[in-house]
């Protein structure tokens, strides 16, 4: 980064949930975008400019669109990024059963190493292990391109902290964590993300400090979730309702946070980021916590089970897929797993899904059909839906 002013266009890599949100962002700050995404379908729906066609549907995204559209470009080719020295990689790094995938990082570092100038600044934002953005993406990239690390090529990771669905919680006021793998890229990347992006900051002296982070806040939430989740699965056998005792609790002023039980601890990041942890630090209790979580949907299945079979219902439809209540995302959902769970514990019922942001998951086209169809409603969120009066509510089990 030659100088202190702010660039004038920016490449994000991968236009997903991080990608789209950091693309808005800079462009709200007056900054042009180039999207680089393998999808040819989300480059498309990108390009059409159409708020409606756009694949996340997130409130920071869709309410600020069409102020923004006109800034942001995307495409398939790393080559319309030849001539850009500021780039956020925002890529995903999927769980795949015990392994996790790191390969779409080390694709970016092959793809973009040709095109690449000297004095360019790339920010992960891609959740990874301590001492990852080094080695799977800025070694790599000085090796394809022989520019020397923190002099020629500035390189520090930002972990996401995205909130899906909030509206009080956006990229303007979210603090970021920034650690650099050297002093210049740590200035390189403060100077974009506050003085740029006009983001709060809190530089780290140590990358992998910025790493391990984003690991630690979202395995902090596995082992409390699944501590509660334990806890319920107790308490339910001697008749005391967990929700009541964890608000009974919350009175406490200091020294306590609230979890609540629920079927799983699903979305793309808490799963996956507490086994990338547990894998690196082989911590017993996060091991632990994975085990009861991913036991919890057929714990949740049992009780549907129970109260199915004391309504005699056969047709039972689950009304909401979300990773959790009102979402459009169906990743790591619970509510998917619970279903899986109930089919072998009853392969004789006749189980269906609707959710009206989620259609190609759906059964039904529309939600008349779907509820005049069920026997019984499982809902999962759209609490403000009149679904009849045989409704049983999966968070309330």
């Amino acid at each position: 980064m030659a100088n202190n002013t702010c660039p004038e266009k920016l490449v994000v890599i991968g236009g997903g949930f991080v990608g789209l949100h950091s693309a808005v962002h800079a462009a709200k700050k007056g900054i042009d975008v180039l999207v680089i995404d393998i999808s040819e379908d989300v480059v498309r729906r990108i390009n059409s400019g159409n708020r409606d066609a756009l694949h996340i549907r997130e409130p920071y995204i869709l309410d600020n669109w069409d102020s923004v559209k006109a800034r942001i470009h995307a495409t398939t080719e790393y080559s319309e990024a030849k001539g850009s020295r500021y780039f956020i990689v925002a890529v995903q790094t999927p769980r795949k059963g015990e392994v996790i995938d790191y390969s779409p990082l080390l694709s970016v570092a092959k793809s973009l190493a040709p095109y690449l100038a000297r004095g360019s600044l790339i920010v992960s934002e891609v959740t990874i292990y301590p001492g990852g953005t080094m080695e799977l993406l800025a070694k790599p990239l000085s090796k394809a391109t022989g520019f020397k690390l923190d002099e020629e090529l500035l390189v520090a990771h930002v972990p996401e902290r995205l909130n899906a669905g909030s509206t009080k919680w956006t990229p303007e006021n979210i603090p970021r964590v920034i650690g650099g793998i050297g002093p210049r890229s740590l200035e390189a990347a403060i100077r974009l993300y506050r003085d740029c992006l006009g983001a709060p900051v809190h530089p780290v002296h140590d990358i992998r400090v910025a790493e391990a982070s984003k690991l630690l806040e979202n395995s902090f939430r596995l082992l409390n979730i699944s501590f509660i989740n334990e806890l319920k699965r107790a308490f339910d056998r001697i008749g005391l309702d967990i929700k009541e005792v964890v608000r009974a609790a919350s009175t406490k002023p200091f020294g306590y946070m609230p979890f609540y039980p629920g079927p799983y601890a699903g979305g793309a990041c808490l799963p996956k980021d507490a086994f990338m942890l547990e894998t690196k630090t082989d911590s017993l209790l996060l091991r632990i916590a994975r085990y009861i979580n991913e036991t919890q949907p057929l714990y949740y299945a049992a009780l549907l089970l129970k109260k199915i079979r004391r309504q005699g219902a056969r047709k039972i439809l689950f009304y909401g897929l979300g990773f959790k209540p009102n979402s459009p995302y169906p990743i790591e959902s619970p509510v998917l797993r619970v279903i899986e769970e109930l089919k072998q514990l009853d392969p004789g019922l006749d189980i269906r899904r609707f959710d009206p942001q989620i259609p190609w998951l759906s059964d039904f086209r529309e939600e008349e059909e779907a509820i005049s169809w069920a026997d019984l409603v499982i809902r999962w969120g759209y609490k403000d839906k009149q679904l009849g009066t045989n409704v049983v509510e999966l968070e309330d089990l």
